[in-house]
Formats: structure tokens, sequence, C-alpha cells
């Protein structure tokens, strides 16, 4: 009986310790976040961005989502619009920029 409820106890801490897969909104929220951070670290000082959306698709081979995000960015008073491609993992700890 005590091997047992170790073995129950064990299962139960292996079971909740594994990390629950983002989707639909979540997902969405949680890469425009790793993008944004991403941003912030890689463009030039001054640079303000927004990021108004995502299409994503995952790729399960390469574990990882390929991304488009549509950006507004500013910068010495000027704007612009554009697409910025983007591959991250699906620990969301790497982003390769495609575009």
């Amino acid at each position: 009986m005590k091997h047992f409820f170790i073995a129950a106890l064990l299962l139960t801490f292996g079971a909740g310790c594994k990390p629950k897969e983002l989707s639909g909104v979540a997902l969405q929220k949680q890469l425009i976040k790793t993008m944004g951070d991403y941003l912030h670290k890689t463009l030039r000082p001054g640079v303000q961005f927004t990021i108004k959306d995502v299409t994503y698709y995952p790729e399960k081979k390469e574990k990882d989502y390929i991304c488009q995000f549509h950006v507004e960015m500013q910068f010495n008073k000027k704007d612009t619009t554009g697409i910025v491609a983007a591959t991250i993992s699906n620990d969301f700890k790497k982003v390769f920029r495609i575009q």
C-alpha cells in the first residue's frame, strides 16, 4: 500500500509539472508579447511600435510557430505600417526574424 501511494504521488507531480499548451487567444497574446520583447531589444532607440495582430502556423515537425505580424512603427515624426515575419520556438525563447 505504501508503494502504491508513493507511485500515485509521483504520477500526480509529474502530470502537474507538464507545461500547459496554449491555444487560441492566449497563444496569440503570447506570440505578440514575445515579438514585442524581441523588437524592443533589436530596434534602434527611439523607434516606437505597435503590433496590431498576428497570423501564425504551428510547425509540428520543427516545434515552432511561423508568424506574420502587422506592425505600425513611428520614428522621427514619421510612421509606417508593415509586416514582420518570424519563426518563434514553442517555448517562446527563440525568435528568428525572416522579414
